[in-house]
């Protein structure tokens, strides 16, 4: 099991807060691919003033919700393009708002998509998982998320999340942040692969009839194992299909095998969402899209994260941190 992200959430937007919470989160020595700093949704300030309480060089930062009406939400693409360490999502509540959405979508060059996130949902998600990370103004502390594939392979997931437990409790002693919990969903982070998990218990690739009970599945044990392991199971808590993510995907995308039919498919049974897929950019059809992942939101009633990286006719693209994201078939 390693640890995928140390998140501290804050629960104001003042400097004096972000500037200790910071500092707590640096000083920590433990093995993790990122710390990061969530903010809850930034009411009665300036987008760009709120940039400016960010500035420690080693922390990934997330705004925070906006929602999908309000008029600061056009300012994305700028504040996304001035940093690298910058996330950001919009909260889509009702069909009405699809076409700013949209435009905003259309505004990204690749990388700043892959920090760019719709999230369908009524409430803010506490969540380690960026970009759909926000803050509820109530609570601060520290969220953790995990890489643990190989382990859910070997059916050790309580055994992991108790392990995260007792990493989270040893923060909160250090540091006097409140320990929230753990998002134990299963992600995948490259030769990690959720894809390949997913398709040895099936004994096919993953596009084949039977991948719905797969995931169905996979998910009843992670709520089991949180239960059994005394955690919180925040966020998502659901398996995880990011596509440039996972290298098994991945390759199903580029064979062509992979469609977006087939992945909002999988996302029925309880996927976190739509999420780090290419898809050649016309504004209709991902308005048509929206419609369809909102209507498949409100029947799950659960929450439906949406991160699509638009294509202007390349099969791929790339990005230094992703490296290649394919582009879908969209039959």
């Amino acid at each position: 099991m390693k640890v995928r992200s140390l998140t501290a959430v804050a629960k104001e937007i003042s400097r004096p807060s972000i500037e200790d919470i910071s500092s707590k989160l640096t000083s920590l020595d433990i093995d993790t691919f990122s710390k990061r700093l969530t903010l809850p949704p930034p009411v009665g300030i300036g987008l760009d003033k709120l940039v400016d309480y960010l500035q420690e060089p080693n922390l990934l930062y997330s705004i925070g919700a906006l929602m999908s009406d309000d008029p600061r939400i056009s300012q994305i693409p700028s504040l996304l393009s001035s940093s690298d360490k910058l996330f950001a999502h919009v909260m889509l509540r009702k069909e009405d708002d699809i076409p700013r959405v949209v435009k905003i979508i259309g505004e990204l060059e690749p990388e700043q998509a892959t920090r760019f996130a719709v999230l369908l949902n009524h409430e803010t998600l506490l969540t380690p998982y960026y970009p759909t990370s926000s803050g509820d103004g109530i609570r601060s502390g520290i969220l953790m998320s995990l890489i643990y594939v190989e382990e859910v392979m070997r059916g050790q997931i309580t055994e992991s999340l108790m392990k995260a437990k007792e990493i989270g409790e040893s923060i909160e002693k250090r540091t006097g942040l409140k320990f929230l919990g753990v998002d134990p969903s299963v992600s995948p982070w490259n030769e990690e692969s959720v894809g390949f998990l997913i398709e040895s218990r099936l004994g096919k690739e993953l596009y084949s009839p039977g991948v719905l009970s797969i995931i169905f599945d996979l998910n009843r044990a992670i709520l089991k194992s949180s239960i059994e392991a005394g955690i919180d199971p925040i966020g998502f808590s659901e398996v995880m299909l990011p596509v440039a993510e996972d290298d098994v995907l991945k390759k199903r995308a580029i064979e062509g095998k992979l469609t977006l039919s087939h992945l909002i498919n999988m996302s029925s049974a309880c996927a976190a969402g739509l999420d780090m897929v290419g898809i050649v950019y016309d504004k209709e059809y991902f308005i048509k899209i929206m419609k369809d992942l909102l209507v498949l939101h409100t029947l799950k009633r659960r929450p439906y994260g949406v991160r699509i990286i638009p294509s202007y006719g390349e099969d791929k693209m790339y990005t230094k941190n992703f490296g290649i994201i394919p582009v879908v078939k969209t039959i």
